[in-house]
């Protein structure tokens, strides 16, 4: 007899564990969250303090990290021009899917003077390599090695898109391209 309550009580933890796999990743789409523009954070926060991050009408996290080619590219670099940036990882499908789209937007907004800058996740210079070559990516890329500058942006997931007016303020945080993007960056642009 205990063996059968012992199998019974086995299946109700499964059930309850299944249910509360269920509920914590229902509102999870592929490696993204559902698109928001008051995200909460899901990465670990950081131990030192924060001093900002990326929230709609703040200015944006500083940073500075390192193309692969060694040069690096800076927030103090996007100052003075609109930025849209691209937190994603060669393992999302979702960013492979949002990619074409980012280009698209790097092509028609490029020459209005907006920035676009691809900011990869935790990932190694030959995984990187391999995404950019994967997704077709045509926009800058950095290496955010160890993930520090997406914790103090406060990314939850990937892709997480930032947009950024010409003073470093957040108009927009997002794990997908808003419908009216064009909008949205014609008036930062202006």
């Amino acid at each position: 007899m205990s063996g059968i309550g012992n199998n019974i009580m086995s299946l109700s933890n499964f059930l309850w564990f299944l249910i509360f796999a269920v509920v914590l990743f229902g509102g999870m789409t592929s490696c993204g969250f559902n698109n928001s523009e008051n995200i909460e954070p899901i990465l670990e926060k950081p131990t030192s303090s924060v001093v900002r991050q990326a929230t709609v009408g703040n200015l944006a996290p500083e940073f500075e990290l390192a193309k692969l080619d060694g040069t690096t590219v800076s927030f103090q670099d996007l100052q003075g021009e609109p930025a849209v940036i691209v937190f994603w990882t060669a393992w999302c499908p979702s960013c492979k899917e949002e990619a074409p789209e980012i280009n698209r937007l790097a092509a028609n907004f490029g020459g209005k003077g907006l920035r676009v800058l691809g900011i990869n996740i935790g990932e190694g210079e030959a995984r990187v390599r391999e995404g950019i070559k994967d997704f077709g990516i045509e926009y800058d890329v950095v290496r955010d090695a160890d993930a520090s500058v997406a914790k103090r942006y406060g990314v939850i997931g990937t892709p997480t898109i930032v947009f950024l007016d010409r003073d470093g303020i957040t108009r927009y945080v997002g794990n997908e391209l808003p419908s009216d993007y064009a909008a949205r960056l014609n008036a930062v642009i202006n």
